[in-house]
């Protein structure tokens, strides 16, 4: 019923959030990690979206090749070994190699949801899938449980829901065309973690180059 009418029952978008503690004082919210839980149903619900929205970008060749978080087949290891290959590359061309490793900061709590549906727009989603998609990010909701206590809730106004099936996926489409934003970089993502690798004939060629695609990188951060 919710595929038909395109909306996501209020009930299946509220979250338990649990937080554990990691290490440091125990006084410091960022030393605790929130642990999200949602129903059951909605978990259900979303392997559905997961599996037709995943199958169409894959169908499709949507999805950056330079991503290596979330997908099948890929890892952390091969991209390690994808950067690797290139530096051996270079360096037996003898050229300089540069890399800058990047690591955005709570990057699924950042996602702007209307920037995420325009993007799923330009990726030739229909109007029903875009719907049911902004009913399934909107007026979510999350409360706090600590020693069987529960908060009031709270509206999420941007983000993904943690603990979710879909939200990896949708991460990856938001942060898919980072690449294009690059002149002289390679780059190997794997979710945010993002690696950008320049080579070149001189150390200041590929300094300036870097340099330069750090730049790309913060415009396309401003505007993504």
């Amino acid at each position: 019923m919710a595929i038909i009418s395109s909306t996501v029952p209020f009930e299946w978008k509220i979250a338990r959030v649990t937080p554990i503690f990691k290490n440091g004082p125990r006084n410091l919210l960022n030393n605790y990690r929130p642990i999200s839980i949602l129903p059951a149903v909605s978990k259900l619900f979303e392997k559905v979206l997961y599996e037709q929205l995943h199958e169409y970008l894959v169908t499709q060749e949507l999805l950056s090749p330079r991503q290596f978080g979330f997908r099948k087949f890929h890892s952390t290891a091969s991209a390690l070994l994808d950067s690797t290959n290139e530096w051996f590359i270079n360096m037996d061309r003898g050229l300089f190699n540069i890399a800058g490793f990047l690591d955005l900061q709570k990057a699924f709590d950042t996602i702007n949801h209307d920037i995420l549906l325009t993007k799923l727009d330009l990726y030739g989603l229909q109007k029903p899938s875009l719907n049911l998609l902004g009913s399934y990010l909107a007026n979510r909701t999350q409360m706090c449980s600590v020693n069987g206590a529960l908060s009031g809730t709270k509206l999420v106004t941007c983000g993904i829901p943690q603990g979710s099936i879909l939200g990896p996926l949708l991460f990856l489409i938001y942060i898919n065309d980072l690449p294009n934003s690059l002149e002289y970089s390679s780059t190997r993502m794997f979710a945010d973690d993002t690696t950008l690798t320049v080579s070149g004939k001189s150390i200041q060629d590929v300094e300036v180059a870097i340099n330069h695609d750090l730049t790309n990188v913060k415009q396309w951060l401003y505007c993504k």
